[in-house]
C-alpha cells in the first residue's frame, strides 16, 4: 500500500477515535461532599471541636478524622444562609513525599486536563496546581492539590488536597454582613519606641 494512503488511512482513524472525556466537577473528598449538611458526615468529623474562623465569622471550621488514604484535615461550613452546609474541604495525605505527590498530579491531570494556575513558589518549597469548575448552579468550585516542605499553617508539611465551592462561602458571607455589617478590623499593636540599632537593621 502506498505511503500516502496509509498515512491518509490513520489520519482518518484519528478522527473518528473519540478522544478521553474528562472527569465531572469534583464534589467529594474523603467521604464528605460539597453542599451537604454535615450531619451526613458525622461519622469522619468532631463536630464538638467546631471553632469559629477568625477572619471570616460567617464560617465554622471542623476537624475531620483520618483514615487509610489521609492523616486528617478540617472542613469550613456556614452559619448564616446555610447553617451547617460544607463549603470547604481540606484533607493531608498520610504520604507526604514527593513521588506521591507526583503519582497524585499525574492522575488529576488525567482525569482533569491542564490546571488553571501553578500553586507553588519559586524556591520550590511550595508546589501545586489549582483547576476550576462549576457545580450545577454554576456556581466556582476549586481543587487544589499542593505539596509543602516548610509548615503548612493550616495543615503541617506534606501534600494537601482542597475542594472548595466558592459560591457557598460568597453566600456565607453576604448574609453575614447584611446581618452584622462588616467584621471589625483587629485592634492595631500599640507603637512603642525601638532600641537604637546603630544603622545595621532595616527601616
Amino acid at each position: 500500500m502506498p505511503l500516502s494512503r496509509i498515512l491518509c488511512l490513520a489520519a482518518l482513524l484519528l478522527t473518528l477515535c473519540p478522544a478521553p472525556a474528562l472527569a465531572e466537577t469534583p464534589t467529594e473528598l474523603a467521604g464528605i461532599a460539597l453542599g451537604e449538611p454535615l450531619a451526613k458526615a458525622k461519622g469522619r468529623v468532631q463536630a464538638k471541636k467546631a471553632r469559629p474562623v477568625s477572619d471570616s465569622p460567617w464560617m465554622q471550621r471542623i476537624p475531620v478524622g483520618g483514615d487509610k488514604f489521609f492523616s486528617g484535615g478540617y472542613v469550613l461550613v456556614g452559619t448564616c444562609a446555610a447553617p451547617g452546609t460544607v463549603a470547604r474541604i481540606k484533607m493531608r495525605y498520610r504520604d507526604g513525599g514527593l513521588d506521591f505527590f507526583r503519582t497524585v498530579s499525574g492522575e488529576m491531570l488525567k482525569r482533569y486536563g491542564d490546571p488553571t494556575q501553578y500553586k507553588g513558589d519559586l524556591e520550590g518549597r511550595t508546589m501545586g496546581n489549582k483547576w476550576a469548575f462549576s457545580d450545577a448552579r454554576l456556581r466556582p468550585i476549586s481543587l487544589i492539590l499542593q505539596r509543602t516542605e516548610g509548615e503548612d499553617p493550616e495543615l503541617g508539611a506534606g501534600n494537601t488536597l482542597k475542594l472548595t465551592n466558592w459560591g457557598l462561602l460568597e453566600a456565607e458571607r453576604a448574609c453575614w454582613q447584611e446581618r452584622h455589617g462588616q467584621p471589625k478590623a483587629p485592634a492595631a499593636a500599640p507603637t512603642g519606641k525601638s532600641a537604637p540599632d546603630n544603622g545595621y537593621l532595616p527601616r
